[in-house]
C-alpha cells in the first residue's frame, strides 16, 4: 500500500521533530531545514531530478552529498534517508510539516494578506499585532500580495479561515441589497 505525500511528510517530520526536541537541537534544525527548502525553491527541478529517472544513481548521489554538505548530522541523515527510500519528491512537504509543528509549539501563525496597495512596515506590524491578539498567537508572519482589483481594505487568510474586509466585497454586498 502506497502512502500519500501528506502522510509521508507528517511521519518523517514528526519523527525528526521529536528527535531534535529531545536532543535540544530544534532551533538549529529548523534553520537548516528552512535553508534546505530555499535550495529546493530556487532550483525548481531539483526534487524531480532527484526522484526521477533522467539522472544516473551516481549523479544523484553526488547531488545528495552536496545537499548534505555543511548540514548537521541529523539533517544530513534525514536527506540521506529520504533519498534512500525514494522520497525526494516529498522533501519540501516534509520540511513544511516540520515547520507546522515548529509553528504550533511556538504559537506562530502564517497569514496571507491581499491588499490593494503595498502596506508599509508600520501598517504590516499593526496588522500582525492585531491578528496575533485575535488568534492568540505569539507571532504572525505575513505574506502580502497586492491586488488592485479589491479597490481597498484587506483580505486575510489564516489556515482555512478567511477574513474579507475588501471594498470590492463590501460594494458587492451593497449592490445585492439594492437589487433585492
Amino acid at each position: 500500500m502506497s502512502l500519500d505525500k501528506k502522510t509521508v511528510a507528517k511521519r518523517y517530520a514528526k519523527a525528526l521533530f521529536e528527535l531534535v526536541s529531545a536532543d535540544d537541537q530544534l532551533e538549529q534544525t529548523y534553520q537548516e531545514l528552512v535553508a534546505l527548502r530555499t535550495v529546493f525553491e530556487q532550483n525548481v527541478g531539483l526534487q524531480r531530478a532527484l526522484s526521477g529517472t533522467n539522472l544516473s544513481q551516481g549523479q544523484k548521489k553526488s547531488m545528495i552529498e552536496e545537499l548534505k554538505d555543511g548540514s548537521s548530522k541529523l539533517v544530513a541523515n534525514l536527506i540521506q534517508m529520504v533519498f534512500d527510500y525514494g522520497r525526494m519528491g516529498e522533501m519540501v512537504a516534509i520540511i513544511d510539516e516540520f515547520e507546522a509543528q515548529y509553528d504550533q509549539l511556538h504559537k506562530r501563525v502564517h497569514a496571507d494578506v491581499v491588499s490593494a496597495v503595498q502596506l508599509d512596515e508600520n501598517r504590516r506590524q499593526k496588522l500582525a499585532d492585531a491578528l496575533a491578539e485575535r488568534l492568540g498567537a505569539n507571532e504572525v508572519i505575513l505574506n502580502q500580495t497586492v491586488d488592485p482589483k479589491i479597490i481597498g481594505g484587506l483580505i486575510v487568510k489564516v489556515g482555512s479561515q478567511t477574513l474579507d474586509g475588501s471594498l470590492k466585497t463590501k460594494l458587492g454586498k451593497i449592490r445585492q441589497l439594492l437589487v433585492e
